[in-house]
């Protein structure tokens, strides 16, 4: 394994906010949209960009649509639903032209994801080494022996204890962090370009959950991988990622630099999320902006759909505006934005 050339996080972008040709995105995500046959739109208008090495936290509070947005990545949506536009690109490579057999030989190659809940995702029948050995043999064509050497390498390489030995432990011999660590291997074996890891530490103790992270920053240091990073915990959103981005009801409210976001949030959603992680580490509590999130993804009113839980929108002068439309998500020369009426009226009386 080979360090990149540029440092993590470390990326050129031009006054669009995407990274320069000198840093070209390993995955870029152009105005997606995904809908329910007979439910209609879930995701609308979602536009991300990563580059090689660098950590990208989608965050929002359950039922906003991350882990959708996530399966629409890997052209893995639910029965029902579809991408009705937009754009995916793995470097030069449109993910939404491919075929189904071209799409199995992407998925574990260019791109693999890390899902919730590993003991569940792992095949009960078989062997852990034999389904970290499956996309060794599927992507790489390794012989038996070889893809059996390399899945020792792997688990090692994960901080599994005796390799040798747990590659022939089946997953209900595995704890948790144990089978993050096994799903870890099997996503990178067959050398990504990105990781799409989706929750990655729900569920573990404290001293896993970091032992997980600083994995992933390892990986992504030292294979300049390309990480999504899906969550709704934002201590995670500050050990590893470089920049955010905010989903509220399937939508990007607001996109930045990590220390912009958790610092200086400018969307009342976000100010609402960090406030509600201070108020948890602090004193137990909760945030007060509403006690009502949305049931899922889908748009449920006319203007801003932030607008009935948000108490910025109750100023006279913003009511109107908030209640009938809301404004586009404009991304800076930094590659930040964020899309509230608030934000907007405050930056034009800027001198």
């Amino acid at each position: 394994m080979t360090k990149p050339d540029r440092e993590p996080g470390s990326v050129g972008r031009t006054a669009a906010g995407r990274p320069t040709r000198e840093a070209p995105p390993a995955l870029a995500v152009e105005r997606l949209c995904v809908g329910h046959e007979w439910l209609g739109a879930f995701i609308d208008d979602v536009s991300l960009e990563i580059a090689s090495g660098e950590v990208l936290a989608l965050v929002g509070e359950s039922g906003c649509g991350k882990s959708l947005t996530a399966l629409a990545l890997m052209r893995l949506l639910p029965r029902g639903f579809e991408v009705t536009s937009g754009a995916i690109r793995l470097g030069a490579e449109d993910v939404l032209a491919k075929s189904e057999r071209e799409l199995n030989a992407t998925r574990g190659r260019r791109i693999a994801m890390l899902f919730q809940h590993p003991q569940v995702m792992l095949d009960p029948t078989a062997t852990v080494g034999a389904q970290i050995a499956e996309p060794l043999r599927l992507h790489l064509g390794m012989d038996r022996r070889g893809s059996r050497r390399r899945v020792v390498e792997l688990l090692r390489e994960v901080g599994i204890p005796e390799p040798g030995h747990r590659a022939g432990s089946y997953a209900f011999q595995l704890s948790g962090g144990m089978a993050q660590r096994v799903m870890i291997a099997a996503a990178l074996g067959g050398s990504p370009d990105v990781l799409v890891a989706d929750e990655p530490t729900t569920a573990l103790d404290v001293t896993v959950q970091v032992q997980i992270l600083k994995l992933l920053h390892r990986e992504r240091c030292e294979r300049g991988l390309a990480i999504l990073l899906i969550t709704h915990d934002l201590s995670v959103v500050a050990a590893l990622a470089d920049r955010v981005a905010v989903m509220y009801a399937g939508r990007i409210v607001e996109q930045g630099a990590k220390e912009q976001i958790l610092r200086h949030p400018r969307h009342p959603y976000t100010r609402a999320l960090v406030e509600s992680t201070l108020l948890r580490e602090h004193s137990g509590g909760t945030p007060g902006s509403s006690p009502e999130p949305p049931r899922n993804a889908r748009r449920t009113t006319r203007g801003c759909p932030y607008y009935p839980r948000c108490p910025t929108a109750a100023r006279d002068e913003l009511q109107a505006r908030c209640r009938d439309r809301e404004p586009a998500l404009e991304v800076g020369p930094d590659g930040s934005g964020v899309r509230c009426w608030a934000a907007v009226t405050s930056d034009e009386r800027r001198p």
